[in-house]
């Protein structure tokens, strides 16, 4: 038996194609407010977790419907939203909302890990719901005394987020000496010091480094985001949202650092900001140890980092 009895056509429900399938989905989203500016289709596969072929083929469908545009000649061709339709406007509002409500999900459990003393020495969500009813998983690491009721004054301070988000959250407490086997890019730091290493930054610093080395190594690396945010420069957005959400919780002594980071990222050109990040001077040095990059990039994005870094070993 068919599901859909009746056809309905494309010009007054174009909605039904562009977004009737998950890889135009991915696509939209990351074209609508994960980049600024266009993307090659390698690029935004990877964006969208999609392979190459079928981005290809997406992006395509996309092109017929006369939403997404392409630019560039060549091989060289690339993809952006066309954001002079109202439509698309309004779409990419919906996405921006979605995200929105993400970041306040992860800011609501945050603000109730963050009240609760003895504090917890680690956060993070460890599995996040596959389909719509399955419970989002919450790891907590804390020492074994304070562990067991840690958990139920914390599952007991996160009904309200169940509530309001319409989700079941269940938390699972770990010591030091019970930690899972897990890898940094598979969970989602919400509090306090990730316990799990990442096996690119493992095998990068793994020898014993001197205070120079390090400070060598911190800024190649920052070289090499200079780099990174003159091709993407959607990396300093993500910066700046990143530094404004710090700046709601109290950091104590960091808070001027992370003040001076914002007065930066709102102010700076890209060509200023990246050389900044580079400079020797006395201000970049002491800033280098709270640059905010580090903590936005996402894993492919710290994996590719790494490994360039890797190479000059």
């Amino acid at each position: 038996m068919r599901p859909i009895v009746s056809d309905q056509n494309s010009l007054r429900n174009p909605l039904n194609e562009i977004l009737g399938t998950q890889a135009n989905v991915r696509l939209l989203r990351v074209l609508a407010n994960a980049v600024d500016g266009p993307l090659s289709a390698p690029n935004a596969a990877e964006h969208a977790g999609l392979t190459i072929p079928g981005a290809h083929k997406a992006l395509k469908r996309l092109l017929q419907s006369g939403f997404v545009v392409r630019v560039g000649g060549g091989r060289k061709h690339q993809y952006e939203l066309r954001r002079s339709d109202k439509l698309v406007r309004s779409m990419a509002r919906l996405f921006q909302s979605e995200k929105e409500r993400y970041e306040a999900l992860l800011r609501s459990i945050k603000e109730k890990i963050e009240k609760l003393v003895p504090f917890a020495h680690g956060a993070w969500i460890q599995d996040f719901p596959n389909e719509f009813g399955d419970p989002m998983i919450i790891g907590i690491l804390h020492e074994t005394k304070h562990l067991a009721k840690y958990i139920q004054r914390l599952q007991k301070q996160l009904h309200r987020v169940e509530r309001d988000f319409d989700l079941t959250i269940e938390v699972n407490g770990y010591s030091k000496a019970d930690l899972p086997d897990l890898e940094a890019h598979r969970v989602t730091p919400l509090y306090g010091v990730l316990p799990f290493p990442d096996k690119y930054s493992r095998e990068l610093f793994a020898a014993p480094l001197t205070h120079k080395e390090k400070e060598k190594q911190v800024l190649e690396l920052s070289r090499k985001l200079a780099e990174a945010i003159e091709f993407d420069t959607s990396l300093v957005r993500r910066a700046r949202e990143h530094v404004l959400r710090m700046l709601r919780s109290d950091l104590g002594f960091a808070t001027r650092d992370i003040e001076e980071w914002r007065d930066i990222l709102e102010s700076y050109s890209i060509r200023r900001l990246s050389r900044f990040l580079t400079s020797t001077s006395q201000r970049a040095n002491r800033l280098r140890q709270s640059n905010p990059f580090f903590a936005i990039l996402d894993f492919e994005e710290r994996r590719n980092l790494l490994k360039e870094l890797g190479k000059k070993k």
